[in-house]
């Protein structure tokens, strides 16, 4: 086989000297490799292209997973800020629900002690001590019958109207005002 092979590659040499890259023949059943001796100029520039495109889309996609990257830090900084400042407020908001706590039983215990003083002066007013001091202390008489004036005062006063006024007007707003003027046409 090899004395076929070798007299294979002398024939190639040969006709490759006469043919000059033109056109080979093959003598035998052996296919010789068929490359141009030179490479044509387009290949290395449009390599250097290929080349260039894929440096510019890959410096692309880095960019683009750097600018992702980034993005999804600054969202994961956001919530934990913001989770964060929820924690902060709800301890916030319970500390403030203790300080009412304390100031509502602050206020019942002020009301209970203002109960039971008022329910202690009640007790010491005696109106026979306080007519005492009033004629010995600060000279005071009793009033003689001329210089009594009875007055009648009516059973509603002006602040009794008012107020009656005032729900007279909180009933006739909006709906029942329109429902009462059409009653009037």
């Amino acid at each position: 086989m090899k004395g076929v092979l070798g007299m294979a590659a002398k024939k190639y040499d040969k006709n490759r000297n006469n043919f000059k890259g033109s056109s080979y023949y093959a003598y035998g059943n052996v296919a010789y490799d068929v490359q141009p001796e030179y490479t044509p100029y387009y290949t290395d520039e449009e390599d250097e292209k290929n080349r260039i495109a894929e440096e510019k889309a890959q410096k692309a996609e880095n960019r683009e997973s750097r600018i992702t990257a980034f993005k999804l830090i600054i969202i994961m900084i956001l919530l934990f800020a913001g989770s964060i400042v929820f924690m902060g407020m709800n301890v916030r908001v319970a500390n403030e629900r203790v300080e009412l706590r304390k100031e509502k039983n602050q206020l019942a215990e002020l009301k209970a002690s203002n109960a039971i003083l008022e329910a202690e002066l009640t007790e010491q007013i005696d109106l026979g001590y306080i007519k005492e001091q009033a004629t010995t202390r600060l000279g005071m008489a009793e009033p003689q019958p001329y210089q009594i004036i009875y007055i009648d005062v009516p059973k509603q006063s002006y602040t009794v109207q008012y107020a009656a006024d005032t729900t007279n007007e909180d009933n006739n707003s909006g709906f029942l005002k329109f429902k009462s003027r059409l009653k009037k046409d």
